[in-house]
Parts: C-alpha cells; structure tokens; sequence
C-alpha cells in the first residue's frame, strides 16, 4: 500500500445544461488562502480587452479553449481529454484517451494550433491525440533523446509570427541520479520528431515544471519546488525562449494537495490541481499583480486528477 506522501509525490513527479458531457457544478470559489468563501455564483470571466484577436490559420472555436488530461493514477490510468471553458467555467468531456501504452500513465499534454494534443508518458513517450474525438497515436520519436524521459511541455510562436514551436523541459527528480540534476529546456520538431537542446533552467531539484506559450512568443514555466513536501512552493516564471533563462519569476499564493498542469488564457494564468475533497481546483492567478483571484472547484465526473494541461497559441494571450 503506498503511504499518502509517495502517492503525493507521484503526482506532483509526473507531475449539466442540455450538454451530457458538459460536467459539474463549478460555483464554489475560495480565497488565495484556500479559505471556503461559501457557495457563490462565479459568474463569466472577460479577459482584459478581450485580447487580440485569433490568427486566421487556427483551426475551429474549440483551440480557443484550454485542453485538460484527467489521469486516474489511483486505479485504472486511464486517461480521458476534457475541454476547460475559461469564460463559463465548466469541463466538456472529449472523450477517453485509450493510447498504445506499454504499462505507463499519460502525465502531461500540449496543444498545437493545428488541432493536435501532444500528450507524454512516465516513460518519455509521445503520443498525438486529436482534439476532437480525443483518438490516439503513437509517433515516431524515440525516447530518451538529450537524456530526457519524463518532461513538462507547451507550444508557444516564434515571436509575433503564426509559426510554432513545441518546447518541452525536464528536471530533476527521483527518476534521476540526484547527484547529476537534469534541469534543461528543450524543444521538440514534430516533424521529424527529433529532440534539440536549449540551454539550463534555474529550477530547484527535485521539482516539477509545465509549460505554457502566448501568440506573441512568450513562454511561461510553472515550478513546483517538492524538495519539502510538507511546505511546496508554486511559482510562475517568464523564460527566455532562446537560452532558457528566467526573465521574472513570481511565488503563487496556492496550495498544492496533489496534481500538476497549467495554461495562459485570456491575460491569466490557470493553474489546475486537486481540493481537499478530492474536486478538481483551477486557480486564476493574475501576472500582473502576482496574486490569486480566485479558485473553482468542480465535481468532474470521469475518475481521476487533472496532471496535463494545453492551450493552444491561438487563444487570447493579453498578458500584461
């Protein structure tokens, strides 16, 4: 039986209207603290200025929305895609992703703005499920390329242009020889599916770290320190594309109890992890003030904990 603190850092290593699937009831919003604030109507969020608008390449309304990966690491793990609705608060259930694992677990997804949800194991292999129906398939990359088996990944463009770029980053954990740390930015060629380095992260080990991109070329890193599990650190960081270094790194006001994903909508961050009672937690943390608007939990009705997260580049992205 594994003791609630393995399971813990297992988790944080890897990591309804007329609409059936549409899931929960996403109206109980807590304090920065993690304090209950009662049962209140959270009402639509707008973001700021409504954000810039869609690239013409991008394909259907749905990228505009942030993607999610519910693993039931507890039992089955299986895995299901789910679309997250900034603006409504609610989860839509894709469909089950039944990819050709070899005993692994997914654990961690990216969202091109082509349609495709990029989505990694525990054991380094990628796979290309389709936002749609949420089928899947194997690709052609081998693993362990630059050393790397368990990553974090996300898309973000070349600057200001409609190319992309998939970036993925592994850390040190307790898959690795601490004594040798692994703390490295890398990107991806979906095409030929060959792994490129990039250059050093300035992240503690052990930790965690996801990533997450803009339509105008920026790239955000969420860490979580689990050096002390009994006191983790969340921070977000603005990262340096080109060289993997931080450009400005703010602490989240959160609490962690389990799970690990996150994405940029609409000029915040939301960052997803797991209640107390099990429920899956959003927190809207707003880069500007470095502060915790507010939290959401949700009843989701497919087993499991959200450990993957993606938003495409085509969604608004006005952060200040």
């Amino acid at each position: 039986m594994k003791s609630p603190a393995f399971t813990l850092a297992l988790l944080l290593l890897f990591g309804c209207a007329e609409d059936p699937t549409a899931l929960g009831d996403a109206s109980t919003v807590t304090d920065a603290a993690g304090s209950d604030a009662g049962r209140v109507d959270a009402g639509p969020f707008v973001p700021r200025d409504g954000g810039p608008p869609a690239p013409t390449d991008c394909l259907g309304e749905a990228l505009d929305e942030v993607f999610v990966l519910v693993t039931d690491l507890g039992g089955s793990a299986q895995s299901h895609l789910l679309r997250f609705d900034p603006e409504a608060l609610r989860y839509t259930v894709v469909g089950e992703v039944s990819c050709p694992l070899d005993g692994g677990f997914l654990r961690s997804m990216a969202v091109s703005r082509d349609g495709v949800a990029y989505a990694t194991d525990n054991r380094g292999n990628l796979f290309a499920v389709d936002t749609d129906d949420a089928s899947c398939r194997a690709t052609d990359m081998e693993t362990e390329q630059e050393g790397v088996s368990n990553f974090g990944m996300g898309y973000a463009t070349l600057g200001d242009t409609t190319e992309e770029r998939l970036y993925i980053t592994a850390t040190g954990s307790w898959y690795r020889d601490e004594t040798t740390p692994y703390r490295r930015l890398l990107s991806i060629d979906t095409g030929a599916y060959v792994v490129s380095d990039i250059g050093a992260l300035e992240a503690p080990t052990p930790a965690n770290m996801e990533l997450t991109g803009t339509g105008d070329g920026r790239l955000f890193g969420m860490v979580v320190d689990v050096r002390d599990l009994r006191n983790l650190v969340i921070t977000v960081e603005l990262l340096d594309a080109d060289t993997a270094a931080t450009l400005e790194r703010k602490r989240v006001n959160l609490e962690a109890r389990s799970g690990f994903a996150f994405a940029q909508w609409g000029g915040d961050f939301w960052l997803f992890t797991e209640a107390p009672d099990g429920s899956a937690r959003v927190a809207r943390f707003d880069w500007e003030t470095g502060e915790v608007i507010d939290t959401i939990d949700t009843a989701l009705e497919v087993p499991g904990t959200i450990i993957g997260a993606g938003v495409s580049t085509c969604a608004p992205y006005d952060l200040i």
